[in-house]
């Protein structure tokens, strides 16, 4: 069954939450003003990926945020389609990503010395 994921403005703060009856949500969060909707049949991992990204942002106990301009336009943006089906988080961060890139700069350095070094200086013994 179809949920909306949803985004309410109610003054400065704003609701990310997830529902299966909007109009009734709508009424619920009144006079909040519905910002953006996203229809999906699977909005657990969609809901809990808005709201880690704005963990910092979250008021406590509550599903209300103080977002910035910015993080409205952002959410809103990934709500309206540019990236609900299509987002995708990166592969690797942080410390994974320092580990990774030394790793394979250490293969491709070996392969390099390997198959490209090691043949031209064997042709001079």
């Amino acid at each position: 069954m179809a949920s909306y994921v949803y985004l309410i403005q109610n003054g400065d703060l704003f609701n990310i939450g997830v529902t299966s009856n909007l109009e009734r949500t709508r009424i619920d969060l009144r006079p909040g003003e519905l910002v953006a909707f996203l229809i999906t049949d699977k909005p657990d991992p969609l809901i809990n990926n808005l709201r880690k990204i704005y963990v910092d942002n979250r008021l406590p106990c509550s599903d209300y945020y103080r977002l910035a301009n910015s993080q409205v336009k952002e959410c809103r943006s990934f709500l309206e389609g540019d990236g609900g089906i299509n987002y995708f988080q990166p592969f690797l961060k942080g410390p994974s990503l320092v580990i990774f890139f030394i790793l394979s700069w250490l293969l491709i350095t070996y392969f390099i010395i390997e198959f490209a070094v090691n043949p031209i200086l064997g042709r001079f013994n």
